[in-house]
């Protein structure tokens, strides 16, 4: 009976882990040069892909249009038709692609896809051409999937609120090639400045910034120096005109 009561004594409980075990065990680790390692790198989209000519291009535009019963662009008409067009690649970048003044909506944007998914671009000059944060949300969408451009201009389109700059802070965040944004005439405010600025720190690839006429003095002059101090590839900043 004694012997039973000592067998039970030394039989682990809920409240005494156990330490030893009954059985021995070796953990082995294999060398350096024996385990296994992968690199793996996103494909850029279509960058395998035959390089379409700018007139073809310039069809599926048409066709796109036409599917989603809205009106050709002139301006990106006349642009595609005169455009030189100097490509060996889908990654040779042509000059610029300017669409201003214009009243873009979610179908405008489904059917540009069809021009920047052919096709890259140094510069995307949108200026005031966004009415809407749901347009401008899918124009980033965009953007930053084909990576469209390096230098970004979207001055005077004063309508951004939260989920325009949300967008522009995922966009600032995974984008490899911008490098020069334009934001000139936009009025921000102690809320659109907080988000501005969380995009600006995001960036790993921004490093020109233009914010010329966009009436920035007193707090929110401050939170932006606040946010530029903190955004690691910034080297240059023009704010003439505030």
């Amino acid at each position: 009976m004694s012997s039973q009561n000592e067998t039970d004594d030394k039989l682990p409980t809920e409240d005494s882990p156990i330490t030893t075990v009954s059985h021995k065990r070796r953990v082995r680790f294999p060398s350096d040069e024996a385990q296994l390692r992968m690199i793996s790198i996103t494909p850029e989209p279509l960058s395998n892909q035959p390089l379409l000519s700018l007139g073809v291009i310039l069809q599926r535009y048409r066709a796109a249009c036409q599917r989603l019963q809205i009106r050709p662009l002139n301006c990106l008409l006349d642009q595609l038709t005169t455009m030189d067009d100097n490509r060996k690649s889908f990654n040779d970048r042509l000059h610029c692609l300017k669409i201003t003044n214009e009243r873009l909506d979610i179908k405008h944007i489904d059917a540009i896809e069809e021009v920047l998914s052919r096709c890259r671009f140094q510069t995307l000059d949108f200026e005031s051409s966004f009415s809407d944060d749901s347009t401008l949300v899918q124009f980033f969408d965009v953007i930053e999937y084909y990576e469209s451009c390096t230098h970004l201009n979207l001055s005077n389109n004063r309508s951004i609120s939260v989920q325009g700059y949300q967008a522009l802070t995922r966009y600032l965040r995974k984008t490899r090639y911008l490098e020069r944004l334009d934001m000139n005439s936009i009025r921000f405010d102690d809320m659109s400045m907080l988000s501005f600025g969380r995009a600006l720190r995001m960036s790993s690839t921004l490093y020109e910034l233009h914010l010329e006429s966009c009436q920035l003095n007193g707090k929110i002059l401050q939170k932006l120096i606040q946010n530029i101090r903190l955004a690691p590839y910034l080297r240059e900043l023009y704010l003439c005109d505030n």
